[in-house]
């Protein structure tokens, strides 16, 4: 893994003669492993590993190339992006965005909500859900994505990733799924990510985007074809270890393209976020 400053030290003369090496942003999630494992025996960039708002500032600031951005950050940016047709998203839960809570939801209103800092699309989700579904106003408060810390100074905290997909309390606590409320209230899927490349890096290197995609594609199907496989191989489990069933049924249940019903799950939350005043209006998606 390399940070890569965001200067090139080349002329754009240069860069279209000399394409240089993909600069890559990798999510260090559970959720992501379809997409990256065995991506280097096809080719080597350098990836940038963070969690999705690092990876989002990464992307905005030029220091990477192409990444899987929080589906809010290219609403935010649009005329940055240009879109790739892979996303991160799931239709009735997802089991790795979960608003835990000492009491039920229906008891939150006016309640201060702890955030994790990792997440962008996640965050704008939960504001939608308790606004426009609930009727609630509450306050917000991004600390640090310890769930048994945020849940010790505060009544419901949300986790997401690895966090929140593995994280068993000591106590009981009330347990909401973002996606499965968004999936019981709207009847549409849901979209945290959507992979996109810098317009300019696009502009100045199409065929080496066209190379990524495609090998990019290969690589995610051949992932999802073997999912037990790549659990095995990726992380060193077996069907008889604890996490195996869990992190299976996650990755089973996830989707990895960007389809039609989708992205109409994406189109009405964006409106939405438009609506609760977060994000500018959305334009039409702009692909590669």
């Amino acid at each position: 893994m390399h940070c890569i400053p965001a200067g090139r030290g080349l002329m754009p003369a240069q860069n279209k003669l000399l394409a240089p090496p993909l600069r890559v942003g990798k999510i260090s999630y559970a959720n992501c492993l379809p997409f990256y494992y065995g991506l280097q025996k096809h080719q080597d960039p350098d990836f940038f590993e963070s969690y999705p708002v690092k990876i989002n500032q990464a992307m905005r600031h030029g220091k990477m190339d192409i990444a899987p951005i929080s589906s809010l950050e290219y609403l935010n940016h649009q005329k940055d992006y240009r879109l790739l047709p892979f996303s991160i998203g799931a239709r009735d839960f997802t089991g790795s965005v979960i608003l835990f809570s000492h009491e039920k939801i229906e008891g939150l209103n006016g309640v201060p909500i702890a955030l994790s800092r990792e997440s962008l699309s996640s965050v704008a989700l939960l504001k939608i859900l308790l606004k426009l579904k609930f009727k609630f106003k509450n306050k917000f408060v991004v600390t640090d994505s310890n769930p048994r810390e945020m849940l010790s100074n505060y009544r419901a905290a949300l986790v997401i990733g690895d966090g929140a997909l593995f994280y068993q309390p000591r106590e009981f606590v009330y347990k909401y799924d973002l996606v499965e409320l968004w999936w019981n209230w709207t009847g549409k899927p849901f979209c945290f990510a959507l992979w996109a490349v810098r317009r300019a890096f696009a502009e100045d290197h199409p065929e080496e985007v066209e190379r990524f995609v495609k090998k990019l594609k290969q690589n995610l199907e051949m992932n999802l074809a073997d999912i037990e496989s790549l659990i095995h191989r990726s992380l060193g489990l077996t069907f008889l270890d604890e996490k195996f069933s869990r992190i299976f049924g996650y990755l089973f249940n996830l989707n990895y393209y960007l389809d039609t019903a989708t992205g109409e799950g994406l189109d009405l939350f964006f409106r939405l976020a438009n609506r609760i005043g977060i994000s500018p209006r959305p334009e039409p998606l702009d692909f590669f």
